[in-house]
């Protein structure tokens, strides 16, 4: 009789989705930041926090289409 796969990492992921994406979005956007702060260039900045907010968006979409695979895989 094969078990029943529990899918951890996939539940850890739903769990904290949200977080990661916040997480990554603002380390990148102060990593722009920092480095306006280092060059004096003022496109860091920008480039930072667009590439956050890119980042942000992508962990969000990645997240609701593993929530979409966990609702055809795993039971209920």
């Amino acid at each position: 009789m094969a078990e029943t796969e529990s899918y951890s990492t996939i539940k850890f992921f739903l769990r904290h989705g949200e977080m990661f994406a916040w997480v990554l979005g603002l380390l990148i956007a102060a990593s722009g930041i920092w480095g306006t702060y280092l060059s004096h260039e003022w496109l860091c900045a920008a480039g930072g926090l667009i590439g956050g907010w890119f980042g942000f968006m992508l962990m969000r979409c990645f997240r609701e289409v593993l929530a979409l695979v966990a609702d055809t895989l795993m039971p209920q």
